[in-house]
């Protein structure tokens, strides 16, 4: 096994020379997301090889829209290791593997599919599983998780660009007119994740109305999107707007999302793995924060805004509030508004894009 802690290029050499790798993805959608500029680091900076991503079958949609990714294995939640080992042998032999998720099983899922040079983070009992184990090493100040996934691909000795050019974001996929008469806004109230990150559905309602009484002449189609447990926020926000306006949620799969969200002029969102997906697309979001730290994961990328009320306790990270949801209720719905304006407003003033 060799240690991460030894710099000398005689540990990291053997990085240089594997042709086939397969990085295995987080499983939760939002660190997949936020897991991508270290996959296109890796390709980048070996443009010749190929490059699989093995991940759980929900994700393979996300990871087929990755400009980098030459193949996606995916395999059904719940399968034993010796199970999806044997779904990654299927796909032939690789060369080296990148661990993203942090855990014994991933580990185990690689060895058992029959890669022997592994590297990831060292921790929970799997160092003598991995050929490159490398320590996590918390930073002087907070920072976005995206680095925690660009420091492991750092530390494998391989050449890399700069971070501003890893992290960012593709061409918006559906771009906002010049001027527009009508814009399709995505909207995702929900949070799996708990209460704590949730703005008030009548909130969303009332900057939706607020952006509609402001700019009488613009059409704003609204499409809620959530998880099939959220299918009834969606219904409670859904009965607060005016047309048109479609509730989506429980009802899409990933890759449906994805192809909906590519039809999104912009999205409003809480911090989800919609938010990110979003972000992952191109697609401009107003990030709405409460409980958690835009600092570690606001949407990647350029072009989108942060709408945040710093309360005391905040960021506490907790599912429920256990005081009065302050640093969701002191945001009044007309930041949302102006913060969807102001991506709308630097969309049609931007210069045109040069003829090619």
């Amino acid at each position: 096994m060799t240690s991460a802690g030894d710099p000398s290029n005689a540990d990291r050499s053997p990085w240089l020379t594997p042709t086939r790798w397969i990085v295995r993805s987080p499983n939760p959608l939002g660190d997949a997301c936020m897991a991508m500029p270290a996959v296109r680091a890796l390709k980048r900076a070996r443009p010749g090889l190929h490059l699989t991503i093995a991940c759980r079958e929900n994700l393979a949609p996300l990871w087929q829209t990755c400009d980098v990714v030459d193949a996606v294995v995916p395999f059904v939640k719940g399968l034993s290791p010796f199970a999806v080992g044997r779904v990654i042998r299927d796909h032939g032999s690789f060369d080296a593997g990148l661990l993203l998720p942090n855990s014994f099983r991933s580990a185990l899922e690689l060895r058992l599919g029959g890669v022997r040079r592994l590297a990831g983070f060292a921790g929970h009992q799997r160092s003598l599983l991995l050929r490159l184990a490398v320590p996590e090493i918390a930073p002087a100040a907070p920072r976005h998780d995206a680095y925690r996934y660009l420091d492991l691909v750092r530390a494998l000795g391989l050449p890399m660009g700069g971070d501003d050019e890893l992290l960012a974001i593709p061409p918006a996929p559906t771009p906002i007119p010049a001027d527009p008469g009508e814009i399709h806004l995505g909207l995702c109230p929900g949070a799996e994740y708990g209460n704590a990150k949730r703005y008030p559905v009548e909130r969303y309602a009332e900057a939706v109305a607020l952006l509609r009484e402001r700019r009488p002449g613009m059409t704003v189609r609204v499409s809620i999107y959530g998880s099939p447990a959220e299918r009834g926020i969606g219904d409670e926000l859904a009965a607060l707007l005016g047309q048109p306006r479609v509730n989506r949620a429980g009802q899409t799969t990933i890759a449906g999302l994805v192809d909906e969200l590519r039809t999104c002029h912009l999205v409003a969102t809480n911090d989800t793995g919609t938010m990110h997906l979003a972000a992952a697309l191109g697609v401009p979001t107003v990030a709405i924060f409460g409980s958690t730290d835009p600092d570690l994961t606001a949407p990647l990328g350029q072009g989108h805004r942060v709408v945040r009320e710093k309360a005391d306790c905040s960021p506490c990270f907790l599912r429920e509030c256990p005081v009065d949801y302050r640093c969701m209720l002191r945001i009044e719905p007309s930041r949302v508004t102006q913060a969807i304006e102001s991506i709308l407003e630097a969309a049609t003033t931007a210069p045109p894009a040069p003829h090619a």
